[in-house]
């Protein structure tokens, strides 16, 4: 399978280039450095899922956008054969399952958290909702400072557009699905 990271690099310098704009302008709509963006569009730094989620927004476009990889129709998608994209120190693991398509406007997420894991995330001006279904063990979400105790089986839709966070705090591994709708 092919690293995400060498697509974030050629998305992003595609999309600075077909707006015309520089590192500096580029900096400057996504909150991210322009030493940190050059490192990744040389493919020398492997962006955090805050960063990615800062340049998808100041950029405006979707999250899987940046890591996505062309699938033909039907075909069965095996998590085994995704790379996933590693946070918390390696204590969460994002999987792309179905990046973001315009047609149905939303793109899907498959998130496992080993023990300890935290993962604040930024607001995402350019979705509208996300949507969370806990499929294993318990997730301690915060939205806006508004905290859930989510227990398998069990979801939670919240606006994308506020601070948000997902931890475990436990002992066994949290896994979820999240949707997030634009």
């Amino acid at each position: 399978m092919k690293d995400p990271s060498s697509n974030i690099s050629t998305v992003l310098k595609r999309v600075r280039f077909e707006r015309g704009l520089t590192l500096e302008d580029t900096s400057n709509l996504t909150g991210v450095s322009k030493a940190m963006l050059g490192q990744i569009e040389r493919g020398e730094s492997n962006p955090t899922i805050s960063i990615l989620w800062k340049i998808s927004t100041g950029l405006r476009i979707s999250f899987s956008e940046l890591l996505s990889s062309e699938t033909k129709d039907y075909e069965p998608i095996s998590l085994d054969d995704l790379e996933p994209v590693y946070e918390s120190d390696g204590k969460m693991m994002l999987y792309d399952v179905f990046p973001f398509n315009p047609i149905s406007g939303f793109e899907y997420f498959y998130i496992k958290l080993l023990p300890g894991a935290n993962h604040v995330s930024t607001p995402h001006e350019n979705s509208i909702n996300e949507y969370i279904v806990v499929t294993k063990g318990t997730l301690l979400l915060t939205v806006d400072n508004e905290r859930f105790e989510l227990k398998a089986p069990s979801a939670l839709a919240f606006k994308a557009n506020v601070e948000h966070s997902y931890s475990n705090p436990y002992d066994t591994e949290v896994i979820f699905q999240n949707i997030v709708k634009y």
